[in-house]
């Protein structure tokens, strides 16, 4: 964290600059009003009442000055801040944005999106805080602390800054413990959160699940518990912090009436002159509230310091490691894809390939039929280097897939998966995603391709009308046909489907067929199902026998 708070501090060093010393400044600036007020206490307390007008006004305008000073250096930090906040957000969602594009798959399998979602922001606007608020607040008070024990080592007595200087270290000790305690509680409040978040994710991604179990009492009866126990840590929480902080603010307390005893002792003893004294009171004020202000900024940080140690650790996250001989260019046309010797299984799992050969020949279409678990969706992940085989080597058109950049890869492959997903934009958005630059002619061919001219026809705004979260509203089948438009108009030379008659009628069945029929002539084909449609002209059949992870080649016009 601490090397991502330093690259932090490099690229904004200019704003961040301007905050801690106008803040800097402020403090200096509020550190001389005590010697102001002393002068002017100590002309009326000597009776020097001839020189009250002379003296005392340029006093009055001096101090006046300091207040203007004052507010104008703040109003001009409120507005480097807010200019310097927003930047920092918008280069810290870009930054979140680019990681999370670039990090493998698994590191997202194993998290609610929600959950992910919340803590993110959470996160920045931790960082905010504590680059925009905390670092200059602390620089405020520290640079005020330090020029008040200049001052009072300077006109005061040794033993009276001593003694106001034990205090601030007893306060610091103590200022220390809390700051841990803290830590802790910020530490198990986020970890309770995040669990909440968690719950609130999945319950509203599954809400079909929940009620089609009848099961939301037990969703609310975890989501209860997750808060109760939050509510449990916000308690505990604050009230540490109820009994240190005013036990701290008592230290202070009692440590300034023991200064000033002291200061009246000196003054009996003829040690301390009443100038001195009047100087050492404002000042052992001073101290004492900067002391406190920066008691109160360390208790509350741990927060921010809870935030930014998780968002510097996911942007540390190592991205997909993209080999340096990857250079390899796949051809704009159909190929054949060829699988020698492949073992894999996920860690901790049982193997579902053992030396397993296959060949798709370009310009068919080929099925790969097996139980549900067999393995048959994992040959995308392998295919599209997501996961990497242990053993055995993937070429596609001759080219070992290694040698072959990912985005190259992932360019050329096109998979229409079991989750087909239609983003909340246009319709012409959604298919723009696979091919930017493509023309409304291009966009129209597509989707004749797929059979949806009709479907277009039927929307209100046509290409222009913005399909509902997730597809809601569009019909299965339809939506993996936007799906094959995609890879259409991205004119992917190699095409895969994932289980695709699933929760499909009939009609939808045979018309998704004859779309797949259709594109043979242009891609290689390969369809991973339990089911088969007659419908569906296959070239090639194999079966993934799961128990002894190999492919067995079938009879396509054997039923």
């Amino acid at each position: 964290m601490r090397a991502w708070i330093t690259g932090i501090i490099s690229r904004y060093r200019l704003p961040l600059t301007v905050l801690v010393v106008i803040q800097l400044g402020c403090g200096v600036l509020i550190a001389l009003q005590p010697r102001y007020y002393q002068q002017l206490i100590s002309l009326v307390v000597a009776g020097r009442y001839e020189h009250l007008w002379s003296s005392g006004l340029p006093l009055i305008a001096q101090l006046a000055l300091i207040f203007i000073a004052i507010a104008v250096l703040q109003g001009i930090s409120g507005y480097t801040g807010s200019v310097f906040s927003f930047s920092l957000l918008k280069q810290l969602q870009t930054d979140f944005f680019d990681k999370a594009s670039r990090l493998p798959l698994g590191y997202f399998q194993k998290q609610s999106a929600g959950e992910f979602f919340t803590r993110f922001n959470s996160d920045i606007a931790q960082a905010q805080r504590f680059f925009a608020d905390f670092l200059p607040g602390v620089g405020r008070e520290l640079i005020t602390a330090i020029v008040v024990t200049v001052i009072l080592f300077y006109f005061c007595p040794a033993s009276l800054t001593i003694a106001a200087l034990v205090i601030v270290v007893l306060t610091t000790l103590l200022v220390s413990m809390l700051h841990r305690i803290m830590g802790f509680y910020a530490r198990a409040q986020r970890d309770t959160w995040s669990q909440i978040q968690r719950v609130f994710d999945e319950t509203v991604q599954g809400i079909d699940t929940v009620k089609v179990l009848a099961a939301e009492d037990q969703q609310a009866a975890q989501f209860q518990r997750h808060t109760t126990w939050l509510k449990k840590l916000s308690i505990r929480a604050g009230t540490v912090l109820a009994v240190f902080s005013p036990g701290i603010e008592l230290l202070t307390q009692f440590g300034g009436l023991g200064l000033v005893a002291l200061a009246y002792y000196l003054i009996a003893r003829g040690q301390l002159g009443l100038e001195p004294f009047l100087l050492f009171f404002f000042y052992a004020t001073l101290l004492q509230m900067s002391v406190t202000q920066l008691t109160r900024l360390l208790a509350t940080v741990q927060p921010e310091l809870t935030g930014m140690r998780h968002l510097s650790g996911f942007l540390a996250e190592a991205p997909e490691a993209e080999e340096s001989h990857a250079t390899a260019t796949l051809p704009g046309r159909a190929v054949a894809i060829e699988v020698s010797g492949l073992t894999f299984g996920y860690p901790g799992g049982r193997p579902l390939y053992h030396r397993a050969d296959l060949f798709i020949p370009a310009h068919a279409v080929t099925v790969i039929g097996g139980e549900s678990g067999s393995g048959k969706s994992t040959l995308i992940n392998l295919l599209l280097r997501l996961y990497a085989p242990q053993e055995g080597v993937i070429s596609i058109g001759g080219i070992d897939i290694r040698r072959i950049p990912r985005t190259e890869l992932r360019r050329k492959v096109g998979v229409v998966t079991q989750n087909h997903f239609i983003f909340q934009d246009t319709l012409r958005e959604n298919l723009l995603i696979a091919q930017p630059d493509a023309t409304d002619a291009q966009i129209m061919q597509a989707l004749e391709g797929a059979q949806l001219k009709d479907f277009v026809a039927r929307l209100p705004q046509g290409l222009e009308t913005v399909m509902d979260p997730r597809g809601a509203g569009t019909s299965t089948g339809e939506r993996q046909r936007l799906c094959i438009a995609r890879l259409l108009l991205r004119e992917s030379p190699i095409m895969i489907l994932d289980e695709p008659w699933s929760n499909l009628d009939d009609r939808a069945r045979t018309l998704l067929a004859e779309v797949v029929n259709a594109c043979k002539s242009r891609a290689t084909i390969l369809i991973l199902t339990h089911e088969r449609h007659p419908a569906l002209a296959i070239d090639n059949l194999y079966h993934l026998d799961g128990a002894r992870g190999i492919f067995r080649e079938e009879d396509p016009a054997g039923g």
